[in-house]
């Protein structure tokens, strides 16, 4: 499914069209339900009506964006689109970053988000939600980020801190209705899906534990971060960042860590970040919506204490040079026992097998060079550490220069 999506957007980038934005603003007018929105990007209602990116560095442009309030409308944008040559995109959350879509010049954004709507089926225990729904709208608690697309997340795979208890979102993904690029409904863009649903674990309830530490407790915290991936329980996951503190006005390690079940059992799992001697940390339980919310990416396999080292280091010397100090890079552990008994026929995403996920952060394009440098050589280190594999993406996290082969 993903791959139609990606080749008709390539396809639509490549071809010339003649139509003036004004025109195609006018036509589409009079062949949409009234209740649909087809702005110029030019005009105010394109800040205060359409759905913004998350990102804009590197993006895609666009000179119309049209809001269909119906999936009929979908279908006669796509084929209009289609017909004509026009280049268009569709958007759901809004949150991809990938530089490759800054392929796409002067075309048309299909702003989804009026599709919203979210029903439950008790009786089957299913959830059918609109293209555009996010994971906050829904279940604050399935992502890792509750801002985030749920669609768009679940077509890349959907990993998350709660893969070890159900797998990844994908895995609960049961159909959709799409749009062709012919209008038809059969493949193409998403404007529903139906889930899959699990009933609540623990009540709801899950042991969270955050922690700050100096750089000083690198070794220790490294080694307990690599620790956790032997035999990693299945309620249990971790996120980790270097980061500079503003507040601290020092490098620092962050450690986010979740377990969902038992107090008592989660702070046993826990014991090895809870002797490190922190800055702060607390470790609470608290309701699965209350989680907190913990680029250049890339899928690790083994955990390297010495290469996370040498990467602090990187890091120390990258802030006291290039003064960026909103940079960061997080390391996602998530259990794997269950997403590695789904078959790899049962659904597109191809790596299982990965331990952790690495995303490096830059906030800012005024020294872009320094930054794909440092990023670049971050990358490669790591990449190094899998072998044969080596580099692989999760697809949701791609920086856009990684190739077809990751």
């Amino acid at each position: 499914m993903a791959a139609h999506l990606v080749f008709g957007l390539l396809w639509s980038v490549n071809l010339a069209w003649a139509a003036t934005p004004g025109e195609i603003q006018n036509y589409l007018k009079t062949q949409l339900s009234s209740s649909s929105e087809v702005v110029l990007s030019s005009s105010q209602a394109y800040t205060t009506e359409i759905k913004q990116r998350w990102d804009a560095y590197d993006p895609p442009s666009f000179v119309v964006v049209v809001k269909p309030a119906t999936a009929n409308d979908v279908a006669t944008i796509v084929r209009y689109t289609s017909s004509n040559s026009i280049p268009f995109m569709g958007t759901g959350g809004g949150h991809g970053y990938t530089t490759t879509t800054s392929a796409l010049k002067n075309g048309i954004n299909i702003d989804l988000s009026g599709f919203k709507e979210v029903s439950i089926d008790f009786a089957a225990s299913t959830m059918t939600i609109g293209g555009a729904v996010t994971f906050v709208e829904v279940l604050n608690p399935t992502g890792s980020c509750s801002c985030v697309g749920m669609v768009g997340a679940t077509i890349g795979g959907g990993i998350g801190v709660h893969q070890g208890l159900h797998g990844l979102i994908i895995d609960a993904l049961q159909s959709v209705t799409v749009v062709t690029g012919n209008g038809d409904v059969n493949f193409g863009l998403i404007t529903s899906a139906t889930y899959k649903l699990h009933d609540q674990t623990n009540r709801g309830q899950a042991l969270n534990g955050d922690f700050l530490s100096q750089v000083s407790a690198n070794a220790t915290i490294f080694n307990a971060l690599k620790s956790f991936t032997r035999n990693q329980p299945d309620a249990f996951a971790v996120t980790s960042a270097i980061q500079y503190s503003h507040t601290l006005n020092t490098v620092v390690t962050m450690v986010s860590a979740v377990y969902v079940g038992p107090e008592k059992d989660g702070r046993k799992i826990l014991q090895p970040l809870l002797s490190v001697k922190a800055f702060k940390s607390n470790v609470t339980m608290i309701p699965y919506n209350r989680l907190p919310q913990p680029a250049y990416d890339m899928n690790l396999y083994p955990y390297d204490v010495a290469t996370y080292q040498k990467t602090l280091a990187a890091y120390i010397d990258f802030y006291a040079t290039t003064h960026l100090a909103t940079s960061y890079m997080v390391t996602e552990i998530f259990p794997t026992r269950v997403s590695l008994s789904i078959p790899d026929e049962a659904t597109t995403y191809p790596y299982r097998a990965a331990m952790a996920y690495l995303f490096s952060g830059f906030t800012t394009d005024a020294q872009t060079s320094a930054i794909t440098k440092f990023a670049k050589e971050i990358r490669g280190d790591f990449a190094k550490l899998n072998g044969a594999k080596g580099l692989e993406v999760y697809v949701n996290y791609t920086h856009g220069d990684e190739g077809r082969n990751a």
